[in-house]
């Protein structure tokens, strides 16, 4: 039989502390030890509950819905500002305009970062009361991470009411205005579109310089924007004031969907069509010598 010491280890909580005990167990005698160490009660890993982890979520979402709503109004506005102004003066398209908006857009987040932080804790939102042990926690870390970004994405989709307030056609309208205005006055468009003519469709006349395949180009946006042709009439005429060949067309079109001439408030819309077409068929002609070189 051996006789050698025994030893037993047990853990037992002192004032709120754990240690371990030691006996040490000879034949004659038993010597305990007391370990100095273990982990305090207060700072034992605790699961969060779904309270705190609800305020945690919110606490992380709130913040980043003004973020996400600031980063789009400015954006938006700004964007829609150059591309109305410096993207017309320069021949900028609507992406590269949305581009410098987004560098504004992120400027302004910088210097108001602090301001909607600061307005956030002013909503008294409810304190989760993390312990430190419990802020290490990968389910707390986890929550942090959904709620900014449920917040952003949430506050960038609220941001996209601004696209209510703004006339999204006017920047291609002024486009194309310049482009006109940059052309010799022999070359430029005009075209009329009116319901007084005739009973069973829309007319849209058209009178400008002929290009070829000019016909065919407003043909296809007529159909593309909805019109179904009924009556076409193509007729080259003389300028009185230069030799050179001009046309002046007529279409009679109906709605695609009613088969009935379009309402009054549509008509700019048909008129603009025409002369998108009629535009982007001469620089497509006069850009031919250049691509052939």
């Amino acid at each position: 039989m051996s006789t050698g010491p025994r030893i037993m280890h047990a853990t037992v909580l002192v004032r709120g502390r754990r240690f371990k005990q030691m006996e040490v167990m000879t034949r004659k005698r038993t010597v305990k030890y007391i370990c100095i160490h273990t982990e305090s009660t207060s700072t034992m890993s605790v699961k969060p509950s779904r309270e705190q982890l609800r305020a945690h979520f919110l606490r992380a979402a709130v913040p980043m819905i003004g973020f996400g709503f600031m980063d789009n109004t400015v954006m938006i506005q700004a964007g829609n500002a150059i591309d109305c102004t410096l993207g017309v003066r320069f021949g900028l398209s609507t992406l590269t305009a949305a581009a410098f908006g987004q560098v504004f857009s992120n400027a302004v987040s910088v210097i108001a970062g602090g301001t909607v932080e600061a307005l956030a804790l002013r909503m008294g939102l409810p304190s989760p009361g993390f312990t430190p042990m419990q802020k290490k926690l990968p389910v707390v870390k986890r929550t942090a991470l959904l709620g900014s970004l449920f917040g952003v994405i949430f506050g960038c989709t609220l941001g996209l009411v601004n696209l209510f307030f703004i006339d999204a056609d006017r920047s291609h309208t002024l486009k194309l205005q310049a482009s006109l205005d940059n052309l010799p006055s022999e070359e430029t468009y005009e075209v009329e579109a009116t319901n007084a003519k005739r009973p069973d469709g829309t007319t849209l006349t058209i009178r400008g310089p002929d290009r070829d395949g000019l016909l065919t180009s407003m043909v296809s946006a007529l159909n593309t924007a909805g019109c179904s042709v009924v009556e076409l009439h193509a007729s080259p005429r003389h300028r009185s004031s230069t030799d050179s060949i001009a046309i002046e067309d007529i279409f009679v079109v109906t709605d695609q969907k009613t088969k009935q001439p379009f309402e009054e408030d549509e008509l700019p819309r048909l008129a603009k069509t025409l002369l998108d077409a009629s535009t982007a068929a001469h620089k497509m002609k006069n850009e031919q010598p250049t691509n052939n070189e």
